[in-house]
């Protein structure tokens, strides 16, 4: 008899044990996350966020017991707001030094960036030294996107120059292209290809777009941002866990292929 209650006793032990873990492991409160548009990646048509990014935390969340609130706000104050704290993650987000400050990166894609016009007749760049030496051109760029130290060094060589053009969000920096006030932007394809396809003001330049790699420009690590600051050790661990697994799933480039053609995929994006 003594064998048995304790037996028993055990078992319902070690089963409060697996309960509680169980418990701690899902997120304690629902988590928050400031979007800013970003072609197909993150979409926003009046009061519906949608986009490769908001579609997969939408299927964690219904696979896993997490809850997502979603905004939107312009790209340099997201980038602001979980800097500070006040978002839980930053996504989608290339890894850079600064970042990891704040936050536990999770590598879900690589990307890199591209030199885009509108017309051919602009010569062919290849690389940071011939981009510079064709002074007579413009660049806009998104105010607070980030692709690394070789992006930066370029921007700071630009704005030098007094050729460098910034614009709050993808859309504005189409049409500055298509207004002539600059000859090239420099940012993901995706991006740039998404917010013309998707906006009528610009939609006819489509056809029109013409894609420079920059020797200089390495492809990069691309993901999400765990916050250092506004999350618990165990919901920061349970996100990072949830977020590991959802790049081995492949899951992230199936959303990719579901938004983008291939053609446009090869220009700026590798699966993790």
């Amino acid at each position: 008899m003594l064998t048995i209650r304790l037996g028993v006793y055990f078992l319902l032990f070690g089963l409060s044990i697996v309960l509680a873990q169980d418990v701690v492991a899902r997120c304690s409160r629902p988590v928050n996350v400031a979007f800013s548009q970003s072609g197909m990646q993150v979409a926003v048509r009046g009061n519906l966020i949608t986009g490769v990014y908001p579609e997969v935390l939408k299927r964690i969340s219904i696979n896993e017991d997490c809850q997502f609130n979603f905004s939107v706000v312009p790209r340099a104050r997201q980038e602001l707001m979980f800097k500070n704290g006040q978002t839980d993650l930053l996504i989608p987000a290339i890894r850079t030094k600064r970042r990891d400050e704040n936050g536990v990166f999770v590598r879900l894609v690589y990307s890199r960036p591209a030199l885009i016009s509108i017309h051919s007749e602009w010569p062919k760049i290849s690389t940071m030294k011939e981009l510079l030496n064709v002074n007579s051109t413009r660049v806009v760029i998104v105010r607070g996107y980030d692709y690394g130290d070789e992006y930066v060094e370029i921007l700071k060589e630009l704005k030098k120059q007094e050729r460098l053009i910034y614009e709050a969000d993808p859309v504005s920096a189409a049409r500055t292209l298509k207004s002539g006030a600059a000859e090239y932007a420099l940012m993901l394809p995706c991006i740039l290809f998404g917010e013309i396809k998707n906006d009528v003001r610009v939609s006819d330049l489509l056809a029109r777009l013409h894609y420079d790699v920059i020797s200089e420009i390495p492809w990069m690590e691309s993901g999400v941002y765990v916050s250092r600051r506004s999350l618990s050790n165990a919901d920061r661990n349970y996100l990072k866990a949830l977020f590991e697994n959802t790049a081995n799933s492949a899951l992230v480039w199936k959303y990719f292929q579901n938004y983008y053609a291939p053609e446009v995929l090869n220009l700026g994006l590798r699966p993790h």
